[in-house]
């Protein structure tokens, strides 16, 4: 090779052109021998370098090249996959912002009224009998020795909603909007059934079965085809799961900063504190990274990064969520409050993972949760200069957006504190009741706020880490995109679309096991590839403090009437609202097994 020739020219212009001056004619010699003896050793190096180059050419040509040029036939083909499922969502997400365009007119609410199927009570028009081949239900038998195993139905989508927002008779929602959200995403229905029709047909040539499409609301109502039923009644809120929080936030470095002080042992404030923390730590996915930061008289992060030894805020993957909760619910209460401490270690945990590149890259959230009362520490005025001070360093030298969410947990907390440090940083304030019977809703301010930044974005989907669904016991992933209403502005956050994917076909085409290293890491590149830019205006601010805490949590700064697209309008036509939503309601209190399985093997 060139690269062997040049050596072999500069060694022999070394040994050639040697002219000792001061040594001795034996020295002379000797260096010469071994100049030459070098001169050779290159010599044959480079044959042997050459002739295995010769040699090793045809044989990579024959074997290596057609495996890299399948490999990469492999990957094209992932990506092709990857496509059309986005865009398959992305045409859900269209679905639904128009069926909300209609939610107020009257053939809309006429037909509402019991037109939906209850997951928990109802009994399906077309249900049938899973094969064994399509999904295994153990709870029914699984289908073994040709036997039925659970009831689906292919046609029909049901509707799930928390226990605690559905207070009528059957199970009905009371509050106009839910009602509103279960009559428009009935429109949707349709189009939900033809995507199922098209992905039995396009998944069939990979074996494999297509999965559910649905909706999540941001109030907390959950509409999904095939229509299966719920093993667990009015327990399943779709604001809690990850492809809902990734897709309505996007990607996002978040620390937790929980009082554990004395004083969270009154009223069970520390019980409540662990619950909080813990719903905010499973919305999370592997766009995200979190850390968890406990303090009292002084602040300690309760778990590191293993793979750098210091305390940084770690990717919130399946593994270090549970380490994370593990540790949460490991806390005890005791010793005073001290928030400048709390404050302090956050700050600097961000400072290190955004110095060290551990971070998302995207905005920045800090969710302060007390029961309110400082009892040690700096007072008030310098906790709220470190805050703006920090957050004014974070956007200088690194370009981050830093929200400060605070929480006053108990309904007997001291909420002054808490609110001033959020009306004095831009950030939001939440009151939190002893017995909050919808916490999900009231921890929702951060992803809420993270959603205005990406109502301008018409292509964006989320992706979430491959995980074992509940149903079939085999690992899929979800793809999901934010619905918006777009004729507002800033447009109005609805809630979230997507779809479920097994990774059979993934597994199949890459030859890569579903929780590979590999595989994860091409979850994690797709997921990171936006980052919601926030600029909102004092009195869009406002509004969103408004939804948080009501006319209590707001910073004065604006009337309820200057809220556009934070604020959902109510459809003028209230009284004409379907007060019954249910087609039946014939297997209500009837047992799991009884209702969902065709035949118990």
């Amino acid at each position: 090779s060139y690269h062997n020739l040049l050596i072999l020219c500069c060694l022999s212009r070394g040994v050639y052109s040697t002219q000792p001056s001061t040594s001795t004619e034996t020295e002379t010699e000797t260096e010469l021998n071994l100049n030459r003896a070098s001169l050779l050793m290159i010599m044959i190096i480079g044959i042997i370098r050459v002739a295995a180059a010769l040699l090793l050419t045809p044989l990579t040509q024959r074997y290596l090249q057609p495996f890299a040029h399948a490999r990469t036939d492999a990957e094209n083909e992932v990506k092709l996959i990857l496509q059309r499922i986005e865009e398959d969502t992305l045409k859900l997400r269209d679905e639904v912002e128009n069926a909300y365009t209609q939610r107020c007119s009257i053939e809309t609410l006429s037909q509402c009224s019991r037109g939906s199927f209850n997951g928990c009570s109802s009994v399906f028009p077309n249900q049938q009998c899973m094969e064994a081949d399509e999904l295994v239900v153990e709870a029914c038998g699984g289908g073994s020795g040709g036997g039925c195993n659970a009831l689906w139905d292919k046609t029909t989508s049901i509707v799930s909603i928390p226990s605690a927002l559905a207070q009528g008779t059957d199970d009905n929602p009371t509050d106009p909007e839910l009602i509103e959200t279960a009559c428009y995403t009935l429109l949707a229905e349709d189009y939900m059934r033809t995507k199922y029709e098209n992905d039995e047909i396009f998944w069939d040539s990979y074996n494999v079965q297509p999965s559910w499409t649905y909706f999540g609301a941001h109030n907390g109502l959950f509409r999904k085809l095939p229509g299966t039923v719920d093993e667990e009644c009015g327990n399943y809120d779709p604001r809690l799961r990850p492809w809902f929080v990734a897709a309505s936030s996007g990607p996002k470095d978040a620390v937790l900063v929980l009082d554990v002080s004395g004083s969270m042992s009154d009223y069970g404030r520390m019980d409540l504190a662990k619950e909080a923390a813990i719903t905010v730590i499973k919305t999370l996915t592997i766009s995200d990274r979190v850390a968890v930061i406990a303090f009292s008289d002084y602040a300690y992060q309760v778990h590191s990064d293993s793979d750098s030894g210091t305390d940084l805020l770690v990717r919130a993957t399946n593994e270090n969520k549970k380490l994370l909760i593990d540790s949460i619910q490991n806390l005890t209460d005791g010793g005073a409050t001290n928030f400048h401490a709390g404050f302090q270690q956050a700050f600097d945990a961000l400072e290190r993972t955004i110095e060290q590149e551990y971070t998302s890259g995207c905005n920045v959230a800090i969710l302060f949760m007390t029961d309110g009362v400082r009892t040690a520490g700096p007072e008030t005025d310098e906790v709220l200069s470190l805050i703006n001070d920090s957050t004014q360093r974070l956007a200088t030298l690194y370009n981050r957006d830093t929200k400060i969410f605070t929480f006053s947990l108990g309904a007997q907390a001291d909420r002054l504190a808490t609110k001033e440090i959020a009306c004095s940083t831009n950030g939001i304030w939440t009151p939190v009741g002893d017995f909050d019977g919808d916490l999900v809703g009231a921890m929702a301010s951060y992803y809420k706020l993270f959603a205005l930044g990406l109502g301008d974005d018409t292509e964006f989907t989320a992706w979430v880490e491959p995980y074992e669904f509940f149903w079939t016991k085999q690992m899929g992933t979800t793809n999901s995109a934010p619905v918006f209403d777009r004729s507002v502005d800033p447009p109005l956050f609805l809630g979230v679309v997507a779809s479920d994917v097994h990774m059979d076909a993934f597994e199949q085409v890459l030859g890569e096991n579903a929780q590979s290293s590999t595989m994860l890491q091409r979850f994690i590149r797709l997921s990171t590839a936006q980052c919601p830019k926030i600029d909102l205006s004092d009195c869009q601010l406002e509004g969103l403090r408004y939804l948080a805490g009501g006319e209590e949590a707001t910073c004065g700064i604006c009337n309820s009437t200057d809220y556009p697209g934070i604020i959902p309008t109510e459809c003028p036509f209230n009284p004409d609202l379907p007060k019954n939503l249910w087609q039946n309601t014939d297997v209500e209190g009837v047992k799991y097994e009884d209702r969902a399985c065709c035949e118990i093997g």
